[in-house]
Formats: C-alpha cells, structure tokens, sequence
C-alpha cells in the first residue's frame, strides 16, 4: 500500500476500531484479520475523491452489518446490536458524501440482501461500480 493509501486507511482504522473493540467483547465468533479491512482496502483502491475515507468506512460497516445480522439465529442479541452499531457508524459516513445515488445504490442492495444474501466477492464488486455511481451524482 502506498503512503497515501497507507495514510487513507489509517483514518478508516481509527473509525472503525471503536466497533472492533466492541466485537472483542461480546460473545461471538471472532472476526478473522483478513476481513477487518478487505472492504474499506477495496474501495480506497478505486475511489480517491475528497471522501474517500468516509466511503470507504461506510462500505466496511455495512458489509459488517450484513455479516452480524446473518449471524443472528446463533448470537441474536449481540449480533444484532454490534450490527446495528455498524449500520450507524455506516449512515454517519454516507453524510459527508452527500449524494442521493449513492444511498440508493446501498437501498437497492439491502433490499435484494434480504431474499439473497451477497458473497464477499458479489460485495467487492458492488464496492468497485461506486465510484461511477458518485460521479453520475455531480
């Protein structure tokens, strides 16, 4: 990773680690190393605009969000509030991007989540068309 990158993702890092920190205490599986970042490294790897950390923590948390609720029948208390957790922290981050498309990219795939719940790759992929979705909205 580059040093703007680098720079980048430490700013997504100090957003997210609160909710890391509340993962560790709960009682559910633990979060593998390789998918703390994975999303939020993708989208800063095709969107470099001025809010690029703000896209790419919203992205993270809702991929986190929809992970914590499928994890609901096992864990339904915890999964389902550190879930919410992140789909606030997500919703926070979509404020600064201001942009309508955007929120209803996001709207049109929850929607289809919930008959059909995404793969990691289906979701990187989804992250990689928004950049194309942020520039129709200018």
């Amino acid at each position: 990773m580059d040093g703007g990158n680098a720079a980048l993702r430490d700013g997504v890092i100090g957003l997210v680690a609160e909710g890391y920190d509340f993962w560790e205490t709960v009682n559910l599986p633990v979060l593998p190393i390789s998918e703390r970042y994975i999303i939020s490294d993708e989208s800063l790897s095709v969107y470099k605009g001025e809010h690029a950390v703000n896209l790419a923590v919203a992205c993270q948390c809702f991929w986190l969000f929809r992970k914590l609720h499928g994890m609901t029948e096992e864990n339904p208390v915890s999964a389902t509030l550190l879930g919410d957790y992140f789909f606030s922290v997500f919703s926070k981050n979509l404020i600064p991007l201001d942009s309508v498309a955007l929120n209803d990219e996001f709207a049109r795939l929850l929607a289809s989540d919930t008959q059909d719940s995404a793969s990691l790759s289906g979701f990187m992929e989804f992250v990689r068309t928004l950049p194309a979705v942020l520039r129709s909205d200018q």
